[in-house]
């Protein structure tokens, strides 16, 4: 009995994770959900960042990016896609700008018009293979970034970084005099 109540705990609360990380997943959905989109051309185990509702989600690998002359499509890759529907958006709908969000290549910061506090950052290549089905109905690097935190992945990595510094030579201290004491 101790058992089934254990994994039952288990469960409901990686469930309770799942939901609350693919938050601003499902805000896309809300607007652009689409399990039948149709692609020209699909690329799997892409990278994209999910910006917005006071944080950011990491989809690293595991996002296929399809596209056509209307549009383009997102899926997460099945192992991970609870709650992760299909996503289609039309290339009209679409923004974007130059960011510095990954440290190992240039990145491409887009908005969708009918979500604008949600952004993705993908690879700029990603974003220029994008644009070039796009033609000119898709608005990329023409305009300037809004201003405030957006592509400040590299000054959040060196925040979390020096804490945790800070942090181990809080404790090492602690440690020394504690032990000065003994």
């Amino acid at each position: 009995m101790l058992a089934i109540f254990g994994i039952s705990v288990f469960v409901s609360t990686l469930v309770g994770v799942l939901w609350s990380t693919s938050r601003r997943w499902r805000a896309l959905a809300e607007h652009y959900a689409s399990p039948d989109a149709r692609s020209s051309e699909v690329r799997h185990m892409q990278n994209a960042v999910l910006i917005g509702l006071g944080s950011f989600k990491s989809l690293k690998g595991i996002v296929s990016i399809g596209v056509n002359d209307a549009g383009v499509s997102l899926r997460v890759m099945p192992l991970f896609s609870l709650f992760h529907e299909p996503l289609f958006i039309p290339h009209s709908d679409i923004q974007g700008w130059s960011t510095s969000w990954y440290l190992d290549g240039e990145s491409t910061e887009l908005q969708f018009r009918s979500t604008p506090d949600i952004k993705m950052v993908v690879p700029t290549e990603t974003a220029e293979w994008i644009e070039g089905y796009a033609g000119h109905q898709m608005v990329l690097k023409s305009i300037e970034p809004p201003t405030g935190k957006a592509g400040q992945g590299w000054r959040l990595l060196l925040l979390v970084h020096a804490s945790m510094a800070l942090m181990m030579l809080g404790w090492l201290a602690h440690m020394f005099l504690f032990q000065a004491f003994i």
